[in-house]
Formats: structure tokens, C-alpha cells, sequence
């Protein structure tokens, strides 16, 4: 049975963040914007070496991007944070050295690509992992920057969520390991050794510039795989940019979602996360608790 997993020690002042480019090539400008945000908050910043490399789609090939995280592993970072998502990092799950990342015990952050390793990470490493802004978002919504700071500075409240009477799909309560992410990524990791549990999660799913047949095939794929008959709850964060221009394409995803999901599991939609400015970071492996009779989600420290 999988345990809940605590959030590693808080970042203290003047300890090392490592920024690194799992994936997609960042725009330097915003890079140097979020880390002046780092900096303001105390940390010492540490970039890794193929963050000025570029190889097509790819910020490097996979042996560069590889060996940007080990430099910043092997420098005493407490924190390695993506710069940006876009594609790389399901690439490199095999070769990341998990036995190494499971004595280490810090700060995994970011989300979108992320998603892939944030699922890898749930049955390789024994701390909670972050969802939250990328590097390249920092600064850009006041509220989103300072609820990741809270997190990883271990001053995050219970409270992950309060949600209306209108966002709730369907009504109910539930408790369980909070895992999920991209809704694509997810997808993708069916039938790898890399996906994530199951059995008995709150599942937590966001998306960007899909449209509505493509999340139908998404969800379709997932229930065909017998993955969403398992889970005990489903959070839904931001579909930014989907469905544009489609004809109740709202509608048609809402009917779609409550048909592959279990009549019984409370569904919540709406929620600030995802690809949007006000992406509100939250712990993946913690144990939460829906109550949509309430409006909340809420979490529980494992470190209490």
C-alpha cells in the first residue's frame, strides 16, 4: 500500500536552488526574472550548464540535459527547479539516478513536462514532490509566487483549495494520495514503469491548447486502461486554451469526465492550477481530503 510521503525539510535562507532544463529551451529574460525572485527570498542560485543550450525542441541533447542536473546534485542544491516545461523529460526518466535522489531528500518543483517526473518519482522517492510555477513564471502573479514560497519555506496552511457550490461536478468526500498533473503526460506514462498509483488517489488533472476530442481521447485512454475506475477523487485545474472556439465544449468535457469517472467519486472542477498565471503550487504525495459539502481541500503534514 502506498504511504503518504512528507515534504522534505523547509528551505532556510542563504541554501542552494538549482535551477535545470529538463526539457524545452527557456527565454533568458524570463529566467533572470525568476531567479531575482529567488534571490529576493535569500536563496543562492545555481544555473545549470545546458541552460544556454539549445538542440531543436530540447534546452540540449539528453546526455547535456542529464548532466546539468547531476552538476547541481553534486553541488549541495536543496532544491532543483525546472526553468520551464514543453517536452524532454520522459526522456530522461531511465537515466536519472534515483538511488541517489532517494538519499538526497530535497525539493523537486515545477509541473506541465514535469508531471512525467513528479509520476516517476512517487515509487522512487521517499519525499512529497511540488507542482507549482516553473522558474520562468516567477514574479508574473503575486499571489501564485508567494503560495510557492510558502511551501517550500514549510509555512503552507492546510488549506490547499476553497472551491463554489458551481464548480462541483459531483458531490461527495474523499481522502487519499494526491497525485496527477498534466493530463496529457499522465496519459503517456500508461503501461511504463514511470506512471503513478492508482488505487484509491485524489487525482489531480490540468491541460493546455488541447481541444475537446483530444481531452475525450485522454480520458478515454485512461478508463480503456481501467486507471480512473481506481480513484477516489478527481480535482480539476485550469483547461487553458482548450476548446477554443468550439460549440459547448464545456459541456461536452463535464459529460465526459462524469461518464468515465465512478459514480460515487466527488469531482471538482475550476481549480487554480495548471497553465495560467495564478498556478497555485501544491504537494504530490501527501494525503488530502475533498469535501465538496464544505468547499475545501485540504492537506495533512506528514512532518506535524
Amino acid at each position: 500500500m502506498n504511504q503518504a510521503k512528507p515534504l522534505p525539510p523547509p528551505l532556510v535562507p542563504h541554501e542552494i536552488v538549482g535551477v535545470w532544463a529538463p526539457a524545452s529551451p527557456p527565454r533568458q529574460e524570463e529566467v533572470q526574472r525568476g531567479v531575482a525572485v529567488l534571490e529576493q527570498a535569500g536563496f543562492r542560485v545555481l544555473l545549470a550548464s545546458n541552460l544556454g543550450q539549445r538542440q531543436g525542441y530540447l534546452a540540449g541533447d539528453d546526455d547535456q540535459r542529464l548532466q546539468g542536473f547531476l552538476e547541481l546534485l553534486e553541488r549541495g542544491c536543496r532544491a532543483l527547479w525546472a526553468v520551464r516545461g514543453g517536452y524532454g523529460v520522459m526522456r530522461l526518466l531511465p537515466r536519472l539516478p534515483w538511488e541517489m535522489l532517494s538519499s538526497w531528500g530535497g525539493f523537486l518543483i515545477g509541473y506541465s513536462d514535469l508531471t512525467a517526473l513528479h509520476a516517476a518519482a512517487f515509487g522512487r522517492f521517499g519525499w512529497a514532490t511540488v507542482h507549482g510555477p516553473m522558474i520562468t513564471s516567477l514574479g508574473r502573479s503575486q499571489r501564485a509566487t508567494a503560495r510557492i514560497l510558502e511551501l517550500v519555506q514549510g509555512r503552507l496552511g492546510r488549506q490547499l483549495w476553497r472551491f463554489g457550490e458551481r464548480q462541483v461536478l459531483r458531490p461527495g468526500y474523499a481522502t487519499g494520495l494526491l497525485v496527477g498533473g498534466n493530463l496529457s503526460l499522465l496519459a503517456s506514462l500508461v503501461g511504463t514503469p514511470y506512471e503513478p498509483p492508482w488505487d484509491g488517489v485524489v487525482l489531480a488533472v490540468e491541460d493546455v491548447g488541447e481541444p475537446g476530442y483530444r481531452l475525450d481521447r485522454l480520458l478515454t485512454q485512461l478508463a480503456l486502461a481501467g486507471r480512473l475506475g481506481r480513484v477516489a477523487g478527481v480535482l480539476v485545474g485550469k483547461l487553458a486554451r482548450c476548446g477554443r472556439g468550439e460549440k459547448g465544449f464545456r459541456t461536452l468535457w463535464r459529460n465526459r469526465l462524469l461518464q468515465v469517472i465512478p459514480e460515487e467519486v466527488p469531482v471538482v472542477e475550476g481549480l487554480a492550477f495548471g497553465h495560467v498565471r495564478e498556478n497555485l503550487a501544491f504537494p504530490l504525495g501527501v494525503r488530502v481530503t475533498v469535501d465538496t459539502w464544505k468547499g475545501v481541500v485540504t492537506w495533512e503534514d506528514e512532518r506535524a
